[in-house]
């Protein structure tokens, strides 16, 4: 078999088209394409075809992943289900995250300390809740555990907080109120006993005040 021609890119696609005994074979990166040293006329064999297509869709892999974690930093679940959904084979997937991983890209303990941290700060929600959204990034549950016995996280403090922001000045000795309060803890992961608790003690330092 032989390359009877190469297609450049432009700009925007920089990769080369390669063309084998007159029909379009396979597209390669420029990275790629200097470092197999293709041109026109070579030969090439059905093994060595092989080799550049999986060293190509490596490349292309990883750089989809480089593109997808340029917005923010993401877990190991949703890289792979994204260049899953973006026609990558399991085997290419699987050595793009060990690769990404292995240069830091990629750490899901990170990840877990930086969303807990910026959870805490920017929209807290109850330990429960939070565990139960970082499982669905794909983070195991020790990790998770880890994360969360580092912050030291207190859903009755957290609670209390949310409590006071959201109703400030006013009377949650009410029942209407009671309910609302109830209502606005429990759809952040607090349990009945959690809620209670904290409406007790605000219930309780009012009257001292």
């Amino acid at each position: 078999m032989r390359i009877t021609s190469i297609e450049k890119g432009n700009q925007k696609d920089p990769v080369y088209k390669i063309y084998i005994d007159n029909e379009y074979s396979f597209s390669i990166p420029e990275e790629d394409y200097f470092k197999f040293n293709l041109y026109e006329k070579d030969e090439v064999s059905e093994e060595e075809i092989k080799i550049i297509k999986n060293a190509a869709n490596f490349s292309a892999a990883k750089s989809k992943a480089f593109v997808y974690l340029s917005y923010k930093f993401r877990t190991e679940k949703e890289i792979r289900l994204k260049l899953s959904d973006n026609g990558f084979n399991s085997d290419v997937i699987e050595k793009v995250l060990n690769e990404l991983k292995s240069e830091g890209y990629i750490n899901d303990s990170l990840y877990v300390r930086k969303y807990l941290h910026d959870r805490r700060k920017l929209n807290p929600k109850s330990k429960r809740m939070l565990m139960v959204e970082l499982r669905k990034k794909g983070i195991n549950k020790e990790l998770i555990f880890e994360g969360l016995e580092e912050l030291k996280l207190d859903n009755i403090i957290i609670a209390e907080e949310l409590v006071r922001k959201k109703f400030k000045d006013i009377d949650i000795s009410q029942k209407k109120i009671e309910r609302k309060v109830f209502q606005f803890l429990q759809y952040r992961g607090f349990n009945a006993g959690e809620i209670r608790t904290v409406i007790r003690k605000l219930v309780d330092n009012n009257k001292m005040e």
